[in-house]
């Protein structure tokens, strides 16, 4: 009898395991617990979201009908694009950077490549690649990011944006966002 169990729920698992990539499909789906564990406090970027909402340094809340389905999706996708083309322009071809943006709550991947053919994308990835740099965020501020309603600097010191990986990419991103949102980012310890 234990053996039909553990074959039903392996059987489930299996089925279940290549579900949708990102919440934008599958709400249900989101993986945000795992995703915390891979890259602690993650999850913190959306209680800044709401603090930012509240003290209006992001436009407030949607209701939860503009937040999901194929154009959220879209327009989401959209505003990462446009900040990796605006990161690439302002990174050198020399540091071969490559960094994985997730948007949460959604946990929608988006990973890019800067090298000396120019900017590869690669749209709703399954998850950032060995050594890659991450950034967590939310879309409105990627978008706000994009068109400069917000600074850089700002979004990392109020949590909005959380860094992973070496330190030396992180400082390359940073100088990188500092130029395209037009702002000085003040590094941590400085």
């Amino acid at each position: 009898m234990r053996s039909r169990v553990l074959a039903a729920c392996l059987a489930a698992w299996i089925h279940a395991a290549p579900a949708s990539a990102c919440g934008f499909e599958n709400p249900q789906a989101v993986a945000l617990a795992t995703l915390n564990l891979s890259y602690p406090d993650a999850v913190h970027v959306l209680a800044a979201v709401w603090r930012a909402e509240d003290a209006g340094l992001l436009m407030p809340r949607w209701d939860s009908a503009n937040g999901s389905g194929p154009l959220a999706f879209y327009r989401a996708a959209s505003a990462v694009k446009k900040l990796g083309a605006n990161l690439a322009d302002s990174l050198p071809a020399e540091t071969g950077l490559a960094m994985s943006v997730v948007l949460i709550p959604q946990v929608m991947w988006t990973r890019f490549e800067v090298g000396r053919e120019g900017l590869s994308v690669q749209s709703h990835s399954e998850g950032p690649g060995d050594g890659d740099l991450v950034i967590v965020t939310e879309e409105k501020v990627v978008r706000d990011l994009v068109y400069r309603k917000l600074d850089a600097g700002t979004a990392e010191k109020t949590g909005l944006l959380r860094f992973y990986g070496d330190p030396e990419g992180i400082a390359n991103v940073r100088e990188a966002l500092a130029k395209t949102s037009g702002a000085t980012l003040a590094l941590p310890g400085r």
